[in-house]
């Protein structure tokens, strides 16, 4: 599979995946990264995989001229002499419904492009988020694995590409403010890329770097096109340099998790997280005496 990283990122860059004690066994038993739909992702954010609306008036208005001219012949059609040819009335017939379709037409065709595009999520930063922990953490029990752009590039390149996806991109997801006005299609054009690098500044906690593809979908049948996930096959444990555990989890949990890993020949260290710790060393300071 080829995959392209975008400049936005750089290959020694952390990344995070929060994750419950679940899915963290799916992605070892299945030998892969999972690529979701971005239309699974509609109930917690009915925005996800649509840009701001200049964009959308923007690709809507790229068919103007072929719509235009159809409405054209619809106006000389009705000046000519009734009645028509047979053959002529059904294309015009056709061509109406064509023009009357048009807006639902084009919702569904970008619900199929964007909600239809396939992702692998993940967070970005040199240290642990005490939110993530606490959105992904599955109440308390949550794992975390770390990796970098760079492993998650060469893992990636393992995977089977389809008869139409043949390409995983790796960016930087960029959070605007959707109702500013003065947006332009400049602005949300992200590395050369819109759709799926773009979010409200509400979920910038969340500091996303997605992998990406675009639906596995012949544009021929829109209408029958069935939304599907992605199984990026890999070697999982040679993706990861490290494990956490939840820095709300008991011991037992701890050891749980670090049994699975054993299971799975998981060679990273598999730790609890350290971010509630470490409080007594503030108080670890000489004072000479005076």
């Amino acid at each position: 599979m080829e995959v392209e990283v975008l400049k936005s990122l750089g290959d020694d860059m952390t990344l995070w995946r929060y994750m419950s004690l679940d899915k963290f066994i799916n992605m070892f038993d299945d030998g892969g990264i999972y690529f979701a739909p971005l239309q699974v992702y509609s109930d917690s954010d009915p925005f996800e995989g649509y840009p701001p609306a200049t964009v959308m008036k923007a690709l809507y208005t790229l068919t103007d001229d072929t719509y235009d001219e159809s409405a054209k012949l619809i106006a000389m059609a009705n000046e000519m002499e009734k009645p028509l040819p047979q053959k002529l009335e059904e294309l015009l017939d056709k061509i109406k419904k064509g023009i009357g379709s048009r807006a639902a037409d084009f919702r569904k065709g970008v619900d199929v492009a964007f909600k239809g595009t396939v992702v692998s999520c993940w967070y970005y930063s040199d240290h642990q988020s005490e939110a993530m922990w606490k959105l992904y953490g599955d109440q308390g029990k949550g794992i975390a694995i770390r990796t970098t752009v760079g492993k998650l590039k060469i893992g990636l390149a393992q995977a089977v590409p389809t008869e139409k996806q043949k390409k995983i991109i790796v960016g930087k997801v960029r959070y605007l403010d959707y109702a500013d006005s003065s947006l332009t299609p400049l602005d949300c054009v992200v590395d050369g890329h819109v759709v799926p690098l773009l979010k409200r500044m509400s979920y910038a906690h969340e500091n996303e770097v997605r992998a990406f593809m675009a639906p596995d979908v012949d544009a021929s049948s829109l209408d029958t096109f069935v939304i599907k996930p992605y199984l990026a096959k890999c070697n999982i444990p040679h993706l990861i340099d490290r494990i956490y555990v939840s820095p709300y989890a008991s011991s037992p949990y701890i050891k749980a998790v670090q049994a699975v890993a054993k299971l799975y020949a998981v060679g990273c260290p598999v730790e609890a997280s350290n971010l509630l710790s470490g409080v007594s060393e503030l108080f670890k300071f000489h004072v000479d005496d005076c």
